[in-house]
Formats: structure tokens, C-alpha cells, sequence
């Protein structure tokens, strides 16, 4: 039963999420684990020169994971070839503990954007995904995605 929640909570998060240009979410992780050295990659296309878009992090977790905060670095190779390395951490909880996550039931979903208001010219883009933690693997993760918006 439990199992059956969880596929539909992630059919429902898959089915409403929206970011516009591209988006793809990975649901591969293991026992919910996602291993240090899994890079995750996500690859796409751009038909059309895009003058302002934001890039956004979907991370799905279990709720009360047992972290506040997730280190990641994320790799974006962009259509020239040239790459940006960017070092963030995805925060799951303010300063006072209250939870930036959407959660229904056990399964919580956070959205972060991690570059704003960034040109895209047409070509083809990867953008690659690490967790930097110090352990050999994160715990409670559900899916990883990534969101290419137009910006407002």
C-alpha cells in the first residue's frame, strides 16, 4: 500500500510540474539512496535562441530526511562547449527549522533555482548533477530533476 502511495504521489508531482523549455526528473535511487559518486545527467535541446531563463532543481525526499541541507555540484555545458561549474547546497529547512519542501504524506518536494536570468543560445546543453556530501551516500531520496524556465 505504502509502495502504491508513493507511485501515485510521484505521478501527481511528475503530471504537475511545469518549467517551460525542458524538464526531466530521475527516479532511479536505489533503496532511496543516492550514491557520492552517481553523477546524474539530464540532455536536451534548444530549438530557439532564449534571452532570460532560470534553472531550477527538483529534489524529492522522504519526510524529516535527517538533513537540512543537500551539497551538490552541477556541471552545465552549454551549446559552445564552454562549462559552468556550479557549488550550492539545496536547503530543506530556514534557520528556524520550518521546511522549504511541499510535502504530501511521507514524500516531500523541493523546487530551488540555481541560475537566473542566464541567456541560452540554440544548441545542445548537458547538465550533470553530484551530491558532494562527505558520506559514502545520501539517504530518503526520491528523484533529482532539473527545470529550464523561460524567466519573467
Amino acid at each position: 500500500m505504502k509502495k502504491l502511495f508513493l507511485l501515485l504521489s510521484l505521478l501527481i508531482l511528475t503530471s504537475c510540474t511545469q518549467f517551460g523549455i525542458f524538464s526531466e526528473t530521475i527516479k532511479d535511487f536505489d533503496n532511496n539512496r543516492w550514491e557520492k559518486n552517481d553523477t546524474k545527467s539530464f540532455s536536451f535541446q534548444i530549438n530557439e535562441d532564449v534571452d532570460k531563463a532560470n534553472l531550477e532543481i527538483l529534489f524529492s525526499h522522504v519526510h524529516e530526511p535527517g538533513y537540512d541541507k543537500v551539497p551538490v555540484e552541477i556541471t552545465f555545458k552549454k551549446a559552445d562547449g564552454s562549462e559552468e561549474i556550479i557549488k550550492t547546497d539545496l536547503l530543506l529547512t530556514d534557520g528556524n527549522g520550518k521546511s522549504y519542501s511541499e510535502c504530501i504524506g511521507d514524500v516531500c518536494d523541493l523546487e530551488q533555482t540555481v541560475k537566473e536570468n542566464f541567456t541560452l543560445a540554440k544548441g545542445d546543453y548537458t547538465i550533470t548533477i553530484s551530491n558532494t556530501t562527505n558520506l559514502p551516500y545520501l539517504p530518503n531520496v526520491i528523484a533529482l530533476g532539473i527545470g529550464v524556465e523561460t524567466a519573467e
